[in-house]
């Protein structure tokens, strides 16, 4: 769940205008939510719905049932072709392959909307730098 969960919010990294990935691991993140989703439709549901303000917010169900079976087949025979093309070295059936499950289709790109409006700001974390003065013009 935290792959999918990791692949919803690498959203935040993919340039619409470009349609590329920023970092190869959200990249990755984003395949495999692609594969599981592909795999068996029925495992996820995306609704669109209203935060408290008022504001446009996401829901995704996710049948836990479905996920042990299912989900994992669906991870385990997207990785095993992938892993079948990188041992032949077929770079560009891997490519096309890895290409289809990088697309970022109507739906999920107005729940990148969402995510990208929902964003928080990075925290800013501060270390104090203490120094203790035993000089006596400083005590």
């Amino acid at each position: 769940m935290e792959m999918l969960y990791q692949g919803i919010r690498g959203l935040l990294f993919y340039n619409v205008e470009e349609k590329l990935w920023g970092q190869a691991h959200v990249w990755a993140a984003w395949a495999i939510f692609c594969a599981v989703r592909e795999g068996d439709p029925d495992l996820m549901k995306i609704e669109f719905v209203k935060d408290a303000e008022g504001k446009d917010d996401i829901k995704f169900k996710i049948d836990r049932s479905r996920l042990r079976n299912q989900g994992f087949k669906a991870i385990s025979d997207f990785l095993h072709k992938l892993h079948v093309y990188k041992s032949m070295g077929d770079f560009e059936e891997a490519q096309k392959f890895f290409n289809h499950y990088s697309q970022v289709d109507e739906t999920m790109l107005k729940v990148r909307e969402i995510v990208v409006a929902k964003k928080k700001p990075r925290r800013i974390e501060l270390q104090p730098n203490l120094v203790l003065s035993t000089d006596a013009a400083g005590s």
